[in-house]
């Protein structure tokens, strides 16, 4: 097939102390129209860097050393001003990581959409990208959607002028696998449609596997390995590409991976938790509005010392809400939420510092909880400060250098600023800068989102230790449940802010009984190109009316809430 991408020993560097640093090393890869090739490797390995080229895009201080960049027969770096701009959009498009970002916050979407350019109507796109009422969506600003309704939204502008190629950088990282499904199978559908080629960067592999027909390893600029993915996936030739792979976690582990030098796989098994543990955070029947609106209706849940408890569901169920209301930065609307050591019904402003420090939450985003102004030593010592917990500077000093140890990063790090760490890097600190008040209970809200395979694994690792050294209580939120399987001991299923099935991990995946638990797992991307083809469950089902007899007991602590077919008899869990 006739190549419409064609790379050539790609090489680009960066100048820097009067010299060449090199990022991309002799890069090469074809994509034919209606083919996909992805773009794999953990941060700083030149994947970005190699895709944004094809729009005759290169960070400031960057230049191509050797090599071409050829899209559909046009040399892009040779290109005038005027024809660079109209290949951008017209022949090659881009779909960011970030729609969110990405959009303008201040323009309503019908127009950013009319101003892609184009002959296709703005309803007609919205229709093709499966957004539902789209005339009445085109009048909202970008703040009135969804992360995933703002995804399908950059990829109607991306294909509003009838691209010949289309360059996804990451589109589904921080999207919850339902909604994650529908973007890759809309860009799927739209690529074979259209037969467009595609060019998909990604730290995913299960979005790989799904996606791709091509893959190239990346790793410090150079290819270690690219091959047809079935191929790929089923042999990896490099050692690199092995340990990628057995680092990326599964639905059927019981335990976290741990993988050895050679890439070898084991997985650990998880802490036992003791059952006599005492209750460290408890909430009855909270609620919680956001104006007329209830986000959070009567949820209840018990964490132990010791345990990790995941609460997981699709974007909008209530899991950060609930994890910011526990953590003080919002009031609840009713129901009752307990430390051992007080209430905490109340914004942590108003709470006893002894309690404050008790209960901690690390941010998703460690880029925006860090100050870029100010060292992340500081960020680390100020709470030691600010709770009393170091009794002058320069015992905070030592006891922030130690806590960067124990999160197993370098103390010499900690006079640097959050742009000179790695994603990782800062997620540690972040998870330092938590530990640093002490807490029995700490509060982990989607900190693996957009972290490389490995990188995510020595987050999880990391957590999985000081919870055993510390007999941390640990409320886990992901919408990753492959992560989830691996790390926590019990699971909350949230949907629409409400509770429909929670148990013992195992035995929640073992025996998924709610149909919308089935629908996130049945959604859920594993490494494994055969998997198979995802089938949503269209049965219209509601959840029982609050009652005594609201739930169906399964034993072990497996509780499921009883749900009907709308307009139908209540049903006793599901048959």
């Amino acid at each position: 097939m006739t190549s419409i991408v064609s790379v050539n020993s790609l090489s680009v560097a960066y100048r820097s102390g009067g010299r060449d640093v090199p990022v991309v090393h002799e890069v090469s890869l074809d994509v034919a129209e209606g083919r996909t090739h992805a773009l794999v490797g953990e941060s700083g390995s030149g994947k970005s860097t190699v895709a944004a080229t094809l729009l005759g895009h290169l960070r400031h201080g960057s230049r191509i050393t050797r090599g071409s960049v050829l899209v559909d027969g046009q040399d892009v770096f040779a290109l005038p001003a005027g024809e660079l701009r109209r290949l951008r959009g017209g022949t090659v498009a881009m779909v960011a990581q970030n729609a969110g970002h990405a959009l303008t916050p201040s323009m309503r979407i019908g127009r950013q959409i009319a101003e892609a350019g184009g002959d296709v109507p703005v309803v007609e796109l919205l229709e093709q990208v499966r957004l539902p009422r789209p005339a009445e969506l085109a009048r909202r600003y970008p703040h009135e959607l969804s992360g995933g309704q703002q995804q399908r939204v950059a990829i109607a502008m991306a294909v509003a002028a009838r691209p010949k190629v289309l360059v996804l950088d990451e589109p589904t990282t921080g999207l919850d696998v339902v909604t994650q499904r529908g973007v890759l199978d809309l860009i799927a559908a739209l690529r074979d449609e259209l037969g467009l080629a595609a060019v998909l960067v990604s730290h995913d592999l299960g979005v790989v596997a799904h996606m791709a027909d091509e893959v190239s390893v990346l790793r410090s600029g150079r290819v270690v390995e690219s091959a047809p993915t079935r191929r790929l996936f089923a042999q990896p030739q490099d050692l690199y590409t092995r340990y990628l792979l057995a680092s990326v976690p599964r639905l059927d582990d019981a335990g976290l991976a741990v993988v050895g030098e050679s890439g070898e796989r084991e997985v650990r098994p998880k802490a036992e938790v003791p059952a006599d543990a005492p209750v460290a955070l408890s909430a009855q029947d909270v609620t919680i509005d956001y104006g007329s609106t209830r986000a959070v209706h009567g949820v209840s849940f018990d964490v132990r010392r010791g345990e990790v408890l995941a609460l997981v569901g699709e974007s909008g169920s209530g899991k950060s809400t609930l994890a910011w209301t526990l953590a003080g930065l919002r009031t609840p609307s009713g129901g009752t939420m307990r430390h051992e050591a007080g209430d905490l019904d109340r914004p942590a402003r108003q709470r006893p510092l002894s309690l404050r420090r008790r209960v901690q939450l690390v941010f998703q985003n460690a880029d925006t909880s860090l100050n870029p102004r100010r060292s992340v030593g500081d960020a680390v010592r100020h709470p030691l400060r600010f709770f009393g917990t170091a009794a002058d500077r320069m015992e905070a000093a030592e006891r922030g250098r130690r806590l960067i140890a124990d999160v197993r990063l370098d103390p010499a790090l900690a006079d640097r600023l959050p742009a000179q760490l790695s994603g990782g890097q800062r997620q540690r600190i972040g998870i330092a800068r938590a530990l640093a008040g002490e807490p029995d209970v700490l509060i982990a809200d989607e900190i693996t989102t957009a972290l490389d395979v490995s990188v995510q694994a020595d987050v999880l690792r990391l957590l999985d230790d000081l919870r055993r050294e510390r007999e941390l209580a640990c409320l886990f939120i992901s919408h990753d449940l492959a992560v989830v399987r691996g790390i926590a001991d019990r699971v909350v299923v949230l949907r629409h802010g409400v509770v429909v099935e929670e148990g013992p991990t195992e035995a929640v995946f073992a025996d998924p009984r709610h149909p919308y638990t089935r629908q996130l797992m049945a959604a859920a991307l594993e490494p494994d190109p055969d998997a198979q083809p995802y089938v949503e469950d269209t049965l219209d089902w509601a959840d029982a009316a609050d009652g005594d007899d609201v739930w169906t007991d399964h034993g072990d602590g497996h509780r499921v809430r009883r749900w009907r077919p709308l307009n139908a008899p209540v049903a006793e869990g599901v048959s």
